[in-house]
């Protein structure tokens, strides 16, 4: 192994990963700021259906989210237990919390109830005490979502409800990661399959986790096969990784409408698009835009509440920006120097 390689394997951290984690933003903010119809841009049609396609293909920048958690949280437990010989799960639980639980539990509780002097901002007690303990994925999963801008939050849940099992998974079975994740791939399908001929209707599909297990799924193979090393890629390699996985990844939200016999097809393709992304950037060096991806956690929460405050998607990004800069320096930074108490590795 070369010495280059030897440099990559020991460094955990990824600003091309930063700057992805700015991407998959963009996406979603996109999904929520633009129209879903072509009919209502007032331009020519092809543009229009191009713009469209992308606006509603936006909502799987989730999707690129979960894989990047599923890819990093797996690989940092590999490497734990591979460098260390056991994984410290006290310690991984005492970060995600002070990493995610500042944030969540402000606009949660603090955000949500300032939102409400908006007409028809509100989450009933019911939403509430389910995102409380995330369970906002369930809830909306059953009832639909509520008219709020914080409605967004059911991802979070997904996301703790992974971090709860995933280290005890890996600590337990780490020699079968591959098959545990083979079975969460069949989870999903089977999961989609029974929804489906219940005609479940969006978001039925959509929020529940064990149909929405493949992007995680996917990451953690993807950590699973590096086993910790960092693809050496050409330019030309790189781009055709990342060109691909972008096109299945627009391709398969543009045509999908997240319910019905589409979504046997449309979310795996999601999820191996966005590991092929992934893998494309990895070893990139990418630097501009890394300030904006280690935000990203605060640009997701508060870009669907600028949206409705001032409408314009071409204020309300800018707006985003500012909030989340807000948050991660006075929120969430000093929490983030706290976490790195518990750092393992």
């Amino acid at each position: 192994m070369s010495s280059a390689r030897d440099a990559a394997r020991k460094s955990f951290y990824r600003p091309e990963l930063d700057v992805l984690r700015f991407g998959a933003f963009l996406l979603v903010f996109l999904h929520h700021a633009l129209p879903h119809s072509s009919t209502d841009y007032g331009i020519p049609n092809l543009p229009a259906s191009m713009l469209a396609g992308i606006a509603r293909a936006g909502a799987l920048g989730v999707d690129l989210f979960f894989t990047l958690s599923g890819y990093l949280i797996t690989d940092l437990l590999l490497r734990e237990r591979r460098l260390r010989g056991a994984i410290d799960i006290r310690s991984f639980y005492i970060r995600r919390i002070l990493r995610i639980w500042p944030l969540y539990y402000f606009a949660l509780l603090i955000m949500v109830p300032g939102m409400s002097f908006l007409a028809g901002e509100h989450i009933p007690w019911t939403y509430v005490a389910s995102f409380v303990i995330f369970g906002g994925n369930w809830a909306c999963a059953a009832w639909g979502y509520p008219p709020s801008s914080f409605a967004l939050l059911w991802s979070v849940s997904i996301e703790e409800q992974f971090y709860v099992t995933w280290p005890w998974l890996i600590r337990l079975g780490a020699d079968r990661l591959r098959t545990i994740a083979y079975g969460m791939l069949a989870i999903a399908t089977v999961t989609r399959i029974v929804l489906v001929i219940r005609d479940v209707h969006h978001p039925g599909v959509w929020c529940n986790t064990l149909a929405r297990l493949d992007p995680i799924a996917g990451g953690a193979l993807l950590a699973s096969f590096l086993n910790g090393n960092v693809p050496e890629h050409n330019r030309r390699t790189r781009i055709l990784w990342i060109g691909i996985g972008s096109a299945l990844l627009i391709g398969s939200g543009a045509v999908g409408n997240n319910e019905g016999w589409p979504v046997l097809i449309t979310y795996p393709l999601a999820a191996i698009a966005s590991v092929g992304i992934i893998f494309g950037i990895l070893g990139a060096r990418l630097r501009t835009g890394s300030y904006l991806g280690k935000i990203s956690y605060g640009l997701y929460v508060f870009h669907a509440a600028a949206i409705r405050i001032v409408a314009s998607p071409i204020l309300a990004l800018p707006l985003t920006i500012a909030i989340a800069a807000l948050s991660y320096r006075y929120l969430e930074s000093p929490f983030l120097r706290l976490k790195h108490r518990f750092e393992r590795l």
